[in-house]
């Protein structure tokens, strides 16, 4: 696949192989990464978890969170699927199953571009996403913003000034006035890792069967 095509095919499958899993081994409790690193799918003869598609694919192998250094090997034939460069708005399009997470969405080779710019404006409006403090100079972040910091910006200014490309409106109008005064302080909000699952049933390590 070339890279868009990629990209399109990667967040659609992430999105329905966790709500596959979800009724096969359970739902995640906390702490959440056995789950995302060890439930595993056979996409054309390898093996891929969750973290691998998000972190290792669509984030080109970046670190995941938790960890001190990619996981895909210079021998690992998976490496070859990492995508060059990395959108952070892929990280507006995953839904791991968690109430906090972006409603899932369709997205398309052809369309991609202009698809992952609706959905970064849509979480961007939302105050439990992005809240603004104009007053103390704060930035009030999704966990998201943390979790995948370098995604945004190696700073907080430089996080900020990825942000005003999302906003709109008077919220964009804030943000800009913050961005003049040169100083911006990051806060992260809660994350709700609750799941709206239907009968929802907890995941176990080790006690699962993933046949059809």
């Amino acid at each position: 696949m070339n890279e868009k095509t990629r990209l399109a095919f990667v967040i659609m499958l992430y999105n329905i192989m966790i709500k596959h899993a979800f009724v096969k081994v359970g739902t995640p409790g906390l702490p959440v990464g056995p789950f995302f690193e060890h439930v595993k799918y056979n996409i054309g003869g390898l093996f891929f978890s969750f973290s691998d598609l998000e972190n290792r694919i669509l984030r080109g192998n970046r670190i995941p969170p938790g960890h001190t250094q990619p996981l895909f090997g210079y021998d690992d034939p998976r490496r070859d699927l990492s995508l060059s460069t990395v959108d952070p708005r892929i990280h507006f399009a995953l839904n791991c199953g968690a109430s906090s997470c972006p409603p899932i969405k369709r997205y398309t080779t052809d369309a991609i571009e202009e698809e992952l710019r609706i959905v970064a404006m849509s979480y961007a409006e939302s105050d439990d996403n992005i809240r603004l403090d104009e007053e103390h100079s704060t930035l009030y972040l999704s966990q998201i913003f943390n979790w995948y910091g370098p995604d945004f910006g190696r700073n907080s200014m430089e996080v900020a000034r990825t942000l005003v490309g999302y906003l709109r409106g008077n919220k964009r109008q804030i943000l800009e006035r913050m961005l003049r005064k040169e100083t911006i302080n990051l806060s992260f909000l809660p994350y709700d890792w609750s799941t709206d699952s239907q009968l929802p049933r907890p995941f176990a390590l080790g006690h699962f069967n993933m046949d059809p």
